[in-house]
């Protein structure tokens, strides 16, 4: 009987855990791409590099008006020079040549740590237009001064010249973003991948989606025959090696899977006569055997051996039960807690 559960969130969890380095490495490789893309895009606009004027202004307040300093921020500023009051009177000064909406992206107002004092950058590829519209600023933003009572004053104290934009070859932001798609898609395929059933990484998961009794595990190295998880395999096969004259081992990789199983379980040196147990040709039955389906861990897996079970029934097969192998060790050790040596 197949038993009706929801997902296992403590396999989900151990999942994860386990593949956590490798997620580690996905995001490493996403910031390496991040950045690496970034880099390409600066190289591309290192030849259209933009030419960039600094200047400072200073604010002088009215007295009695300490609190414009509240409101008049950079975010203020922004809004307050794209206004008919700054850059409407600097497109009377540049005249017609100009495009209100271009020379508008040309500016940005910053207001760094003191309100009195504001910087106005200006980008643009052509040195004597960024040199007009600086000038027509500077007048623009005198006349607004002095047409509000929130100000004596405002004035330019400092003027850095124009220079060429330095390209900015890493980019936090990029590598940031890099890493944090990366991982977000490993992270969102890991979950997929075990949600969808495909897979199968516990005894449970055997009997939750084939139906079948699970006999045991056994992992793809390290196995000993004092371990719990073995011990519990080799005690099961005897009890059906009692019952049947002989197993045969399904699996859904032509034998090959079925063959690791069988030289695991012949390493462990324990007292069982493999040669009782042989991988199923062509779904072999007869009176006094049954059928031992293998199943590998964490592989997609679960259609496969699932079609292959059916045709084993409907040739006459009977289904003892099923057992997983190639285990990783440290995955069931951290699902089911380290066994217990004797």
């Amino acid at each position: 009987m197949i038993i009706r559960q929801g997902i296992d969130s403590k396999a989900l969890l151990v999942t994860f855990i386990r593949t956590l380095p490798r997620l580690i490495l996905i995001a490493v490789a996403g910031a390496a791409f991040g950045s690496g893309l970034h880099c390409l895009i600066t190289f591309y606009q290192a030849g259209r590099a933009l030419l960039v004027s600094e200047t400072e202004y200073y604010i002088d307040f009215a007295d009695g008006r300490v609190e414009a300093k509240d409101y008049y921020n950079a975010f203020t500023w922004n809004d307050v020079i794209a206004t008919d009051e700054i850059l409407g009177r600097m497109m009377e000064i540049l005249g017609s040549r100009y495009d209100r909406d271009a020379v508008k992206e040309m500016m940005n107002a910053e207001i760094l740590s003191d309100v009195r004092y504001l910087t106005l950058t200006i980008k643009g590829t052509d040195q004597d237009a960024i040199s007009e519209v600086n000038a027509a600023f500077e007048i623009a933003i005198a006349k607004f001064a002095r047409s509000k009572d929130e100000f004596d004053t405002i004035y330019k104290i400092e003027d850095n010249g124009i220079w060429r934009e330095q390209p900015v070859w890493f980019g936090w932001r990029a590598a940031l973003l890099g890493a944090v798609v990366f991982a977000g898609a490993a992270v969102f395929l890991t979950a997929l991948a075990f949600v969808t059933g495909d897979r199968f990484y516990t005894k449970t998961d055997i009997m939750k989606y084939l139906g079948e009794p699970a006999v045991g595990l056994l992992y793809a190295g390290k196995n000993e025959i004092s371990g719990l998880q073995e011990r519990r395999l080799i005690e099961n096969l005897k009890a059906l090696l009692a019952q049947y004259r002989n197993l045969y081992l399904l699996d859904g990789a032509d034998g090959q899977d079925a063959g690791r199983f069988l030289e695991r379980l012949s390493g462990l040196g324990a007292d069982l006569d493999c040669a009782l147990m042989v991988p199923c040709e062509q779904y072999r039955t007869g009176e006094n055997t049954a059928i031992l389906v293998v199943v590998p861990f964490g592989k997609v897996y679960r259609e496969k051996i699932t079609d292959e079970i059916n045709n084993a029934v409907m040739h006459g097969g009977t289904i003892a039960g099923a057992v997983l192998t190639e285990c990783d060790k440290i995955w069931v050790d951290l699902y089911y807690g380290k066994g217990v040596k004797v």
